[in-house]
């Protein structure tokens, strides 16, 4: 049987993608064997997001042919339209370059005896067109998981000034509805208790009159035991209904991640993110207000040009009057063929960690409050591992640890209390099993 591998760099997004595709060579006969191990066909689903990413793409690329000389490598996602990925120093890097939007079947692209001592390359396969509507066939396949991501979107069209994913994923599409069902229902009867919605702008999802709450409604009338958990999406008033949702129905987890990326306004505008802090201050805290206990979380960028001592105060202020509960703070890196790459004003390294040091702190701080706000709470755990190490995810997001007993198998659910924060950790917590 030919043996196939895949490293996924990246997005949620480019996990699912990655899983999508593993499920089509599946299928084709192939066995899915983890990345390192030997392999006829090696994927690597490479990301783009910043410069960082695509060198890291290339490292990745380098490093397998390098150690599967023989092996048929192909590249896909974000940065599969670089042309340093097929060769490099004269040696032939990948066989098979994939750009966005990956093809609906990986095994047909595949020549059949893929493994050979003499690679020849060819060129970069044409992206497909972007479909609205867009079905995608099979069902994703997630080896030895509780979760299953399901992709409902892709592309983006609002052109961010420091982003270059509308560039590599173009522009925002919304997967068929029906489709969406099709393959959550295939997911939920192989056993996966937690879906996750993913995509590049999942607020843009739209089909005919559909949107994002009606892609819920319609997966919380499938039967079953699961949850629903939102991956990263805009904030705006549209989510007022998904909101309501999670308000009323238990399968949909307390969690929402709605990227900010700054908070001083001059900033933000300079960024052409497409809310105010306004608006963005009353999706937040409509979330609080309606769901109680939920983690809410947010991506803040410093070091952005312009960014002086006062845009940082100011931004240091707002977010500290938000309830977050979860807050990813990174060093803004210039993305070559985006608006802010050549912009001056960027501030200086150490200021920049400085900043990002400062942040930093701030989330801890926040995400201790927030865990030791469910102390004493009730919460349903989705266990990943069974004995002797026993931990799980509640709904909203806290990492549990449980007392090793018979019955805690992984992939079950099970009613605990959170009994404290576990010392030294800042979402970690200790839970007891609710007879």
């Amino acid at each position: 049987m030919k043996r196939a591998s895949f490293h996924t760099l990246g997005c949620r997004l480019n996990q699912a993608d990655s899983a999508l595709l593993a499920s089509d060579l599946s299928a084709a006969g192939y066995e899915i064997v983890p990345w390192g191990e030997e392999a006829d066909v090696l994927v690597i689903n490479s990301c783009a997001v910043t410069a960082v990413a695509s060198q890291k793409s290339r490292q990745a690329v380098t490093s397998a042919r390098k150690a599967h000389p023989n092996a048929y490598l192909v590249v896909c996602g974000c940065a599969a339209t670089d042309s340093q990925l097929l060769s490099g120093k004269g040696a032939l890097l990948a066989d098979l370059l994939l750009p966005n939007p990956k093809p609906k079947s990986l095994a047909a692209l595949l020549p059949e005896n893929p493994r050979h001592e003499e690679h020849s390359a060819i060129a970069p396969i044409p992206p497909i067109p972007h479909c609205e509507g867009f079905t995608i066939p099979g069902v994703g396949l997630y080896p030895e998981r509780t979760r299953a991501n399901l992709k409902v979107q892709d592309g983006c069209s609002f052109r961010c000034t420091y982003c270059i994913v509308p560039s590599v994923r173009g522009p925002a599409r919304s997967r068929d509805l029906d489709d969406i069902v099709r393959e959550a229902r295939a997911l939920l009867e192989q056993g996966y208790r937690e879906l996750v919605l993913t995509g590049v702008n999942v607020a843009t999802y739209r089909q005919g009159d559909a949107d994002l709450a009606t892609v819920f409604e319609r997966l919380l009338e499938l039967p079953g035991d699961f949850r629903l958990r939102m991956g990263s999406v805009e904030p705006g008033p549209l989510l007022d209904r998904v909101i309501d949702i999670m308000a009323q129905d238990k399968r949909m987890c307390r969690f929402l991640h709605l990227p900010l990326q700054n908070g001083d306004a001059g900033i933000l505008r300079r960024m052409a993110r497409r809310y105010t802090l306004e608006e963005y201050a009353r999706t937040v805290n409509y979330a609080a207000e309606k769901v109680s206990g939920i983690c809410l979380g947010t991506d803040i960028m410093v070091g952005f040009p312009g960014e002086d001592d006062g845009a940082f105060k100011r931004c240091y202020d707002y977010l500290s009057g938000l309830p977050l509960s979860l807050m990813h703070v990174f060093c803004y890196s210039p993305r070559p063929g985006t608006p802010a790459a050549t912009w001056p004003g960027r501030p200086q390294g150490d200021v920049a960690k400085e900043r990002m040091d400062a942040l930093l702190e701030l989330a801890a701080d926040k995400a201790r409050a927030f865990a030791a706000s469910q102390v004493g709470e009730r919460v349903r755990v989705l266990l990943e591992t069974g004995e002797p190490l026993v931990h799980g995810w509640s709904d909203n997001y806290l990492k549990v640890v449980l007392p090793a007993m018979s019955g805690l198998d992984q992939n079950t659910f099970h009613e605990c209390r959170i009994a404290g924060v576990l010392p030294g950790t800042e979402r970690e917590v200790a839970g007891e099993i609710i007879k």
